[in-house]
């Protein structure tokens, strides 16, 4: 029994220690354009100078978020940081920001459910969950690092090139020069300013920066009509719907197993058997070797 039990125990370790880390298979997030849609636009900016990407997930009765969003805002005044937030959608009674669209890209972009708990995600790196990981401090540093989206040996700096003709929605991109990325996805967000909302339970009244739809464009450059997503969605109060233009990069160095030179992370766990596993073995072969010597000295008697 107690070697079947071992055995069980250091299956499990096995298991454990071969799972990856989806947080470290993330893609970076860069861009951060901010365009009105009521007027013509023309940008050319360097991914380096662009801002960083704040993803706050919360919602109208998350007091606990409130803290969060206070230090992002505080750490958006200080660096260059463009928050997009996003409100829960399954299962709401009170708060009316949330959608499905808007909730299932979080959900499929990073790899996880609905958060629990107040979290902020900076350039598509690491869930910072909690006031105690949303901190000032522990934000305004992940906001200085900005995602290497260039190569050693680069010689020209990476673009974003954007255009949107208010007249026909029409909205153009071009990302060159990001040599780590294999690929790129644009994102368009239709963002809402200021919402009024007094009747949530964790006394914000206005809410800020509404994610209300993910429009997800692959390619490092193209063009997208909007005509048809800029008549259907709406700001919930007053006329301050912006477009929040980002992109994920579908990264060349992202194996996602953390060993060096691209080696499989399967392949290594495989060459040599777990530690647990041997002193299983062991324990096996000495308890056999232990009931033997038993059976014989009791035949003897």
């Amino acid at each position: 029994m107690i070697t079947f039990i071992l055995f069980i125990c250091n299956l499990t370790i096995i298991s454990v220690n071969g799972e990856t880390n989806d947080e470290s298979e993330r893609n970076a997030i860069f861009g951060g354009i901010v365009i009105d849609p009521n007027e013509n636009f023309s940008s050319s900016v360097y991914t380096k100078d662009a801002s960083s990407i704040a993803h706050i997930f919360t919602a109208t009765w998350c007091t606990p978020c409130v803290e969060v969003e206070h230090a992002i805002e505080d750490v958006a005044n200080d660096t260059n940081v463009t928050m997009l937030t996003f409100h829960r959608f399954a299962g709401e009674t009170e708060d009316p920001f949330g959608s499905e669209n808007a909730e299932n890209w979080w959900k499929e972009w990073f790899n996880e459910e609905r958060p629990l708990q107040p979290t902020a995600i900076i350039n598509g790196g690491e869930s910072l969950i909690g006031a105690s990981q949303g901190s000032y401090d522990n934000l305004y540093s992940k906001a200085l690092e900005k995602p290497n989206l260039e190569s050693d040996e680069q010689t020209e700096s990476s673009m974003i090139d954007t255009s949107f003709d208010s007249n026909t929605s029409e909205l153009t991109w071009e990302v060159t020069n990001v040599d780590e990325c294999e690929d790129v996805k644009a994102f368009v967000n239709f963002v809402e300013d200021v919402a009024f909302f007094p009747n949530g339970s964790n006394g914000l009244e206005n809410y800020t920066h509404i994610v209300h739809h993910v429009k997800e464009i692959p390619g490092k450059s193209g063009t997208a009509d909007l005509s048809q997503e800029l008549s259907e969605i709406n700001a919930y109060d007053g006329d301050d719907l912006k477009l929040i233009i980002t992109f994920g990069c579908i990264s060349n160095s992202n194996d996602g197993g953390g060993t060096p030179d691209g080696e499989d992370s399967s392949e290594n766990s495989g060459f040599l058997p777990h530690v647990g596993f041997i002193s299983t073995i062991m324990t096996v072969i000495i308890s056999s070797m232990i009931i033997s010597r038993r059976n014989i000295f009791e035949g003897i008697n």
